[in-house]
């Protein structure tokens, strides 16, 4: 018999995974469960407001769990009021002879199928970072894994709004340039997320609306906030630095430090200088980047914002140092990216603060039309056999394999849950 958790023993309490006809206490009252209660996540008694009829006698109130009885004693709640007026104390194993209080005690070991320990056990027990359900994932039926992918997919889009709404009331509510701000972040990638973000915000946004029209203006913007204009390495970018100090001269502000920006173990086309110069171009296409953003359909977006650089950034990855022509457009999986991490979760948060729930649903709307993130999270899906259709369905997995299924948090899962009740 496995060692049991108290976590499982609470998830059996609350769904109630144990013959409910079979139920006694130690001293032979017999026991119906008309309402678990609410499980409490915070010091006292863990379960509050339950419902119980004990020896005929209909009781509601707070009950308390713990593997063994004697645990009563370990965790000192003989001395704490907090337990004083439980109703029931309910244990997997009773080891204890004499009362603990004036309250009864139901043993649950008696009525819990071995089933239950077993499979619990084969979830928590899987090595490595493999799916803890593995291939029972894809028998969990449709109607209850659709309706919880469409809760992690909320949930995974609140997690990112918070860091959303935070760059909004930086911005001091002002939505474009807090936009300005997400966009760059996801120029920037994981490795240089950060130096992008601050070079966002150190832009208004209003400067680069300035610069529509003229593209080298633009880098001049662009890699001159940045702080890569500070030296002389060839014509071209002696040119952008005259077209910065004009600039600089007429809107003020800070410039970077540009060794915030990493190159190290980088594949040239993700270099930050080239991302700058495809934000120039991408500016340069669409102009206000939210208002753009906000009224085009997700093909054309798509479509779009594979642009190309400035014919300089088509023979070059850093400045000075020329190559043969490679192109350099922003790839497909990258405005895919744009769209999934930059237009979706700023759709949600701008639904909830300006109450219009039409945004939220072109958020889904948006999820649903881009293609699935093909990386080593949702790899482990694809290998237990689940087809990921949309990146509405890759985000939801994402977000269930982050904080789920690495925690090995099975019975807080909706799959893992199903799993344990099936064929009791």
């Amino acid at each position: 018999m496995p060692y049991l958790k108290e976590e499982l023993l609470h998830h059996i309490w609350q769904h109630r995974l144990f013959d409910n006809s079979r139920l006694l206490t130690t001293d032979g009252q017999q026991v119906e469960v008309l309402k678990p209660g609410t499980l409490n996540p915070n010091a006292g008694p863990d379960f509050s407001a339950a419902r119980l009829n004990i020896g005929g006698t209909e009781w509601s109130g707070n009950v308390e769990l713990h593997v063994k009885s004697s645990d009563w004693l370990k965790h000192g709640h003989q001395q704490d009021s907090a337990y004083a007026n439980i109703i029931l104390h309910v244990v997997f194993e009773d080891d204890v002879k004499d009362a603990l209080g004036a309250f009864p005690t139901l043993e649950l070991k008696p009525v819990v199928s071995d089933q239950i320990l077993g499979k619990y056990q084969l979830l928590i027990g899987n090595s490595g970072d493999a799916l803890p359900c593995g291939t029972q994932f894809t028998e969990v039926p449709s109607p209850i894994l659709t309706n919880w992918m469409d809760a992690l997919l909320v949930e995974r889009l609140k997690r990112k709004s918070e860091l959303v709404q935070a760059d909004i009331e930086n911005a001091d509510g002002d939505l474009e340039q807090a936009f300005q701000v997400v966009l760059f972040r996801a120029f920037g990638m994981k490795v240089n997320a950060e130096p992008f973000e601050q070079l966002g915000k150190a832009i208004p946004w209003k400067v680069l609306g300035k610069c529509q029209d003229d593209l080298r203006q633009l880098e001049a913007v662009l890699f001159g906030y940045a702080g890569f204009l500070n030296e002389s390495s060839d014509e071209y970018q002696q040119a952008l630095q005259a077209e910065y100090r004009f600039i600089k001269n007429k809107y003020g502000g800070s410039d970077l430090n540009n060794r915030l920006f990493k190159f190290s173990k980088m594949h040239p086309k993700n270099f930050p200088t080239l991302r700058l110069a495809q934000l120039a171009a991408l500016y340069h296409r669409t102009g206000q980047f939210l208002k753009w953003f906000g009224n085009r359909d997700v093909s054309v977006m798509l479509d779009e914002l594979q642009v190309e650089p400035s014919i300089y950034w088509q023979t070059h990855y850093r400045f000075g140092k020329a190559f043969e022509k490679q192109g350099n457009k922003l790839g497909s999986a990258m405005a895919n990216n744009i769209l999934i991490n930059v237009l979706a979760p700023f759709l949600f948060v701008q639904s909830e603060r300006e109450s219009k729930p039409e945004l939220k649903e072109r958020a889904f709307e948006v999820l649903e039309k881009l293609k699935p993130e093909a990386n080593a999270k949702t790899r482990k899906f694809k290998e237990v056999g689940y087809k990921c259709h949309s990146a509405l369905e890759s985000q939801a997995l994402i977000e269930l394999y982050t904080y789920y299924c690495q925690h090995k948090k099975c019975l807080s899962c909706n799959v893992g849950a199903t799993i344990l009740k099936r064929e009791l």
